[in-house]
């Protein structure tokens, strides 16, 4: 970098003067915002921990406005821009968003919620600098204000001092060298001063007037050699950049330009991408009758519409050539007619390649009849296996059931008038036979019900829930008087829904909740419904055995039973909750359930919500 003597003067002074300075504030203002990160990032992690131990029971309980006030203490510090709680099952629990406080980057930490050993969410927090970066920036501000100062402080001292000795008379010696350098040779170099300055002042002078004697010989010829370089110049810049533009045109792009003569049925010109295609080289495009020989056979007669059709301004089609190889290669040949200063006829166009796509409409044509094909086949297969569930069902509901009736019938008649005749074993054995036939009864009932189940029409309407379950629970006190069960139903719960499935569903979860909580004291029981992202979900919840989380994969699967009979007299056989899942998922709904060991249960259900009407 070239400087001048005034620049190179100032800026050595000012370099030595400034350095220290600028470095100590630098490190200064670097470790204070190092400082104030550290701070940002501690106070952050600090947050994301309260509010993750915070979160432990809203999340647990499903209870978004417990955790609330968590939130909005956070949110006071006017560096948090937004909170995120998520539900391990349902997505988003809770957010609180400050966009308005973001000024400068966001930091984000995240944390997991765990609850006896499970992650039952996770929150984040994100937290903005702004404020961090406000407060660096004035810093620099002050220092850089200082610097400033400083700089012009000793900037004036610097010139005041230069100026007189040094800075004037070069500022002087600077015009006349600038007068040389613009060739103003007419008017002499004056230098009154005898120092150093001086001599070089009346050098300058000596070298104007020898300039002045060899311009005038050397003007005539540089004019002349400038001339011509100049007009050179420009013919080979405008001579290159016609060749790039043909060489882009013509090789860089999928299209191949042609030319060809109608008269004599050939072309004279195609572009080089045209051995690539076809593997023949140009001078066999150039060949007499080259597309008639080459284009496959169903095609030829296009040629015929090419060279012969020659009225028409513009004419394009698909066409097949042959290749050296073999191949067919489909290409789409556009062409246009013009017609000479001459009178003679010429064609061009350009040949795109489309094999590829033509691959692909085959390729698509014949997947598309395939999957015709597997459509057809699938239709035939499901009527095929519906029939069959049909007869299977024909079968259960009559040949099963009518031996079993029977065996029921013969050991009421046994155990009626011959059981004086049996000791005490065979009564116990006769007992055991009816109990198994009456369960094997059951259970056919319940596979037909789940039969039904799956292609009963769904008749949706508007049902009370509030009123079917307090009627369900009603007939359960009915059936068992010896129990006392505190039932809490919340009023006025509404679904969109068939009302004798729905009934259905109700009465199984109501029953195993009267069921479980035999052995709690007091046994409470409650219907009711809360908001889980906007969407209303219905649960019962009891104060039973509950069961252990990690058995939840068996909850709605048939035959399935968490508890064994020796626990519950009348534990079922496990195909009531899979009707629960089967009837909930033909609403359009979901269901899931929560609990823990002896802590109770609560299963929780989704169902549209009825419209509601002006």
């Amino acid at each position: 970098m070239k400087l001048s003597l005034r620049s190179a003067a100032v800026l050595a002074i000012l370099f030595g003067l400034l350095l220290p300075a600028c470095l100590g504030g630098y490190l200064s203002i670097k470790r204070e915002s190092q400082r104030i990160e550290a701070d940002l990032a501690n106070d952050q992690r600090r947050a994301a921990d309260i509010l993750a131990l915070g979160m432990q029971e809203p999340l647990w309980n499903l209870s978004p406005d417990a955790g609330k006030p968590l939130l909005d203490s956070l949110m006071s510090d006017r560096r948090i821009v937004r909170v995120i709680v998520t539900d391990a099952s349902l997505g988003t629990f809770l957010s609180l968003n400050r966009p308005e406080r973001r000024q400068g980057h966001l930091h984000t930490v995240s944390r997991q919620v765990n609850k006896q050993g499970n992650v039952i969410g996770t929150v984040t927090v994100e937290m903005d600098d702004g404020q961090n970066t406000a407060y660096i920036q004035s810093l620099y501000r002050q220092y850089f204000t200082t610097v400033a100062s400083q700089t012009a402080i000793s900037l004036l001292l610097t010139l005041l001092l230069l100026y007189s000795r040094v800075l004037r008379p070069l500022e002087m010696l600077l015009d006349q060298s600038g007068r040389l350098s613009r060739n103003e040779l007419d008017t002499p170099f004056s230098w009154p001063r005898d120092d150093e300055l001086g001599t070089l002042g009346q050098n300058l002078e000596k070298t104007r007037n020898a300039i002045k004697e060899y311009q005038g010989m050397l003007e005539q010829k540089s004019l002349q050699l400038e001339t011509d370089l100049l007009s050179r110049r420009q013919v080979e810049a405008a001579l290159r950049a016609g060749q790039e533009r043909y060489r882009c045109l013509v090789e860089d792009t999928p299209f191949i330009p042609w030319e060809a003569a109608p008269s004599e049925w050939r072309f004279t010109y195609v572009g080089p991408q045209s051995e690539a295609l076809l593997g023949y080289p140009p001078s066999v495009w150039y060949s007499d009758n080259f597309l008639p020989s080459y284009l496959h056979p169903d095609d030829r007669h296009l040629a015929y519409q090419l060279f012969s059709n020659i009225q028409c301004s513009q004419t394009q089609f698909e066409c097949r050539l042959l290749a050296r190889d073999g191949r067919e290669v489909w290409v789409l040949l556009s062409s246009r007619a013009q017609i000479s200063e001459h009178e003679q006829s010429r064609l061009h166009g350009f040949m795109i390649d489309i094999t590829e796509r033509k691959q692909h409409e085959l390729e698509l044509e014949k997947y598309r009849a395939r999957l015709e094909e597997v459509v057809d086949s699938r239709t035939r297969d499901l009527a095929v296996a519906n029939h069959e569930l049909e007869s299977f069902s024909y079968s259960v509901s009559h040949d099963l059931r009518t031996p079993l009736r029977a065996i029921e019938g013969y050991s009421q008649v046994l155990q009626d008038d011959y059981s004086n005749q049996l000791d005490s074993n065979g009564r116990h054995y006769l007992q055991r036979i009816r109990s198994a036939t009456s369960s094997m009864l059951e259970l056919i009932d319940d596979i037909l019900n789940l039969y039904k189940l799956s292609r009963a029409e769904l008749r949706r309407q508007s049902v009370n829930l509030s009123t079917m379950a307090q009627d369900l629970a009603e007939e359960l006190n009915a059936l068992q008087q010896e129990r006392q069960v505190e039932v809490e139903i919340a009023p006025d719960l509404y679904a969109n829904a068939d009302p004798k499935q729905i009934r259905i569903v109700l009465y199984n979860l109501l029953d195993n909740a009267w069921k479980f909580t035999l052995y709690a004291q007091p046994s409470k029981v409650r219907f009711g419904s809360t908001e889980v992202n906007g969407q209303l979900v219905y649960f019962v919840s009891d104060n039973g055995i509950g069961f252990d989380m990690k058995d939840s994969n068996k909850l709605f699967s048939p035959f399935q039973r968490l508890h064994s009979a020796a626990e519950f007299q009348d534990s079922g056989n496990g195909i009531g909750l899979a009707i629960v899942q089967r009837i909930i998922n033909r609403h359009d709904g979901h269901v899931w359930a929560k609990s823990a060991l002896n802590e109770g249960a609560t299963f929780y259900f989704t169902l549209p919500v009825p419209k509601k009407t002006d």
